[in-house]
């Protein structure tokens, strides 16, 4: 299976993906975006304007080189909003066509709300509540639940709609955004319900509350900001200028300043209305909707997190196939988990040998950064976080504060760091017993009942006990405040 890219003719950005093949959890060998602004002055005078669409042409025929030059034949080619409302978008359209060999799919923008719903079942398979997903011409909303998408509006009210040729706020855009709001009656049936918000503006803001809130991650996807504290924010940055806006520089580039004070204003109206009960940041939309759609049936149903997991096991552990056998040895421990621990915890089993190859005097710091900044699907930051310190603690991490370190203890609670002590101390002995093979594994069985931990290693294997396992055994057995055992069977 080859790569697959995705090139998005949207109404600000132009951008191209390129992914490694079209599994679950395909890597990014190459993401690239250029501001043309295609959108900016189409609500005004009804076409793009000349220089909007000669950077893109021009953006586009780099695209189709690079294309060329990473023998990629597998790729899909969509435009959005300013295309789509232009006068001149066919004109557009075939002009790229002749200039960069590359045919442009103009989608509707239903078929936008769709994708946009995809790429964030294609990102957290169990997500249920309402997308919103603001590009610089419209907002593309719909439901999601199950893995379905329905409900798919859009409505004309992006950055670049509610603004002049010139950038200039046009004088109701407050009001334009209302009426347009008020005509999707569903909206206030789905109140209270999560809200996962894509485009880059909406992320934009995201980035400044992690700023102004010291937040310790820099990644966006699935940050979760409470209700009250955005719809502070995006009420706060609607009323500020250009120039007060500069206070964000350099971590906000100039092109997203110009619109970002409308960004805010859209998703302040739009969250008086649905009031939601969670607002979570998706770094995933069309391009990954689109991604999503490309994929076989059975790989649309597996777990992109435990596909990850595996795919850096591959790459980086040993003993690659050892996880669900280490899930399994433990499972005796964990008898009250919730689901989503459950699934971290086989995630967490799969990646226990990735550290290995680090510096045994900071291999637990290592493999902390390598979960925590890693470019992990299907999960958020607090699950990160757990996981990190249940590698951290099997690899025998203790009382070092490593920056690193110190963040992932700050994203989780006291029972969630003692769930994860629990798992890396089970882990680090089935480690030491195994040799990191599930040959080792069989020779031997764990269990916990009445009070008691016992290790039960068969006869003509007792030697696999030593000082080394006797001590790590105790350390668990203590930490679970239960009397342990060995003995042969």
């Amino acid at each position: 299976m080859g790569k697959f890219a995705v090139i998005d003719i949207g109404s600000n950005t132009v951008r191209m993906v390129v992914y490694e093949n079209l599994h679950r959890a395909p890597y990014v060998l190459f993401n690239e975006k250029v501001f043309c602004g295609l959108g900016r002055g189409v609500a005004e005078t009804g076409s793009m304007i000349e220089k909007s669409m000669d950077k893109a042409a021009t953006t586009l025929r780099r695209f189709s080189l690079l294309l060329n030059k990473m023998d990629i034949e597998d790729y899909k080619v969509v435009a959005t909003s300013a295309v789509r409302d232009a006068a001149n978008g066919s004109e557009f359209v075939e002009r790229v066509k002749q200039e960069a060999g590359i045919e442009i799919n103009v989608i509707d923008g239903n078929e936008e709300a769709r994708l946009s719903g995809n790429g964030v079942i294609c990102a957290v398979p169990r997500a249920t509540g309402i997308i919103g997903d603001l590009g610089g011409g419209s907002l593309e909303l719909a439901t999601v639940h199950e893995k379905q998408v329905s409900h798919e509006s859009t409505l004309p009210i992006g950055p670049l709609q509610l603004q002049d040729k010139d950038g200039t706020r046009i004088s109701d855009a407050e009001g334009k955004i209302d009426q347009y709001l008020a005509e999707i009656t569903w909206l206030k049936e789905e109140s209270g319900r999560k809200f996962y918000a894509v485009g880059g503006s909406w992320r934009t803001l995201a980035r400044v509350h992690m700023m102004e809130t010291n937040y310790p991650l820099v990644n966006m996807h699935n940050y979760i900001i409470p209700v009250e504290e955005i719809t502070e924010l995006a009420l706060r940055i609607s009323k500020m200028t250009k120039a007060e806006l500069e206070q964000y520089r350099p971590h906000i580039s100039s092109k997203r300043i110009k619109t970002l004070a409308l960004a805010a204003l859209v998703l302040c109206r739009l969250l008086k209305i649905i009031k939601p009960g969670k607002f979570v940041i998706s770094a995933f939309g069309v391009r990954e909707g689109l991604l999503y759609n490309e994929m076989e049936t059975d790989v649309r149903a597996q777990d992109p997190l435990i596909v990850g997991c595996h795919q850096v096991a591959q790459m980086t552990g040993r003993f690659p196939d050892h996880g669900e056998r280490l899930n399994d040895w433990i499972e005796g421990l964990f008898s009250d988990e919730s689901t989503e621990h459950k699934r971290l915890r086989l995630a967490i089993c799969i990646l226990s040998d990735v550290g290995w190859r680090g510096h045994p005097e900071y291999r637990a710091e290592k493999v902390v950064s390598e979960i925590l900044y890693g470019r992990f699907s299907g999960i958020n930051h607090w699950g990160a976080a757990l996981m990190a310190m249940a590698l951290y603690i099997c690899y025998g991490g203790s009382g070092n504060n490593a920056p690193q370190v110190s963040t992932a203890k700050s994203l989780i609670s006291k029972d969630d760091m003692l769930y994860a002590r629990k798992i890396g101390l089970a882990l680090r002995l089935a480690q030491r017993i195994s040799g990191g093979t599930s040959e080792g594994l069989k020779m031997a069985e764990i269990t916990l009942a009445d009070d008691k931990l016992s290790l039960k290693i068969k006869d003509n294997m007792i030697d696999l006990v030593n000082e080394v396992v006797e001590k790590r055994f105790s350390k668990l057995a203590k930490f679970i405040d239960v009397d342990g055992e060995i003995a042969g069977f």
